[in-house]
């Protein structure tokens, strides 16, 4: 994934390396949608970029195309994040009404790192359009931690909005099987280790953490050069 990838007769770089299902909002607090964020073009100073992914069922890594900045409103509040996002905590505010596709945020906690082509948003950078902060207090990080490494997958091709959910990956091995899974099945891999009792049962994989974090994005696949 660390290999240049044409567009357009421009060699561009998938950025490697750093960003549960959404529970039924509360009666008491209703989602809604912000109005401020109907326009589904970038806006101005934002600039679009591709960033690695995998899409379920396929093998080969996709680059997942970026055109605004993320979204992250309050409610659920963020005691001390400079951009109100919050992981641990479902969305009350979405960017727009219906039901909005995940994108998977798999963190890798443990060390040494594991290989950087396995990498999506690498430790020590942010992404384009991701957030640089992030309230970890509910999963037990810190309320105003810079944004962690991590990789994305992604399960359609559907553009437009995504919610991320956050996994936590423990272990190299667990870590491995999922990003070298043969058949592509990524997510089902991470579904299967979160229910063995000797890997998700012993903390080794986090069950799905939800977040108030909204991603705008395409999914595109390219041939190797």
């Amino acid at each position: 994934m660390s290999r240049p990838i044409p567009l357009a007769g421009l060699a561009l770089s998938l950025s490697l390396a750093a960003c549960a299902d959404r529970p039924a909002p509360s009666e008491a607090a209703p989602a809604r949608a912000s109005a401020d964020v109907d326009n589904y073009h970038a806006a101005a100073g934002e600039t679009p970029a591709f960033i690695g992914g995998w899409l379920e069922g396929q093998v080969e890594p996709v680059a997942l195309r970026y055109t605004r900045s993320y979204f992250c409103e309050e409610p659920p509040e963020s005691l001390a994040s400079d951009t109100d996002c919050e992981v641990g905590a479902a969305a009350l505010v979405f960017p727009r009404p219906g039901e909005v596709p995940p994108i998977y945020a798999l963190a890798p906690a443990f060390q040494p790192a594991p290989d950087p082509s396995t990498i999506h948003c690498a430790a020590g950078t942010v992404c384009p359009n991701h957030p640089p902060h992030l309230d970890l207090h509910l999963v037990g990080g810190s309320t105003n931690a810079f944004a962690p490494a991590h990789s994305h997958i992604v399960t359609s091709r559907e553009g437009g909005w995504h919610q991320t959910v956050n996994i936590r990956v423990g272990s190299r091995a667990v870590w491995n099987q999922i990003a070298y899974e043969p058949a592509g099945l990524r997510l089902a891999k991470v579904r299967e280790l979160q229910a063995d009792p000797a890997v998700g049962g012993a903390g080794l994989i986090s069950a799905d953490r939800p977040t108030n974090i909204f991603f705008f994005l395409e999914v595109h696949t390219f041939a190797a050069p």
